[in-house]
């Protein structure tokens, strides 16, 4: 992936990403987050992102945060 050079946002602000999941990833987002109580699937998405970057860096003692 590229990313601009010139692109200088605020970290707070975040970065958009478009994703594409199939309709049984889609189920399983919704389903994880109903389990979790998450209204937003964008929200439960940032969520699933944020503990599989933990359970990695975990594993091989990196941090990504």
């Amino acid at each position: 992936m590229a990313y601009r050079s010139d692109d200088h946002r605020d970290a707070a602000q975040g970065e958009a990403v478009s994703l594409t999941v199939t309709a049984d990833e889609a189920r399983a987002i919704d389903s994880w987050s109903a389990a979790h109580h998450i209204d937003d699937r964008s929200e439960a998405i940032h969520r699933l992102v944020s503990l599989a970057l933990d359970a990695q860096s975990d594993r091989d003692d990196v941090s990504f945060r």
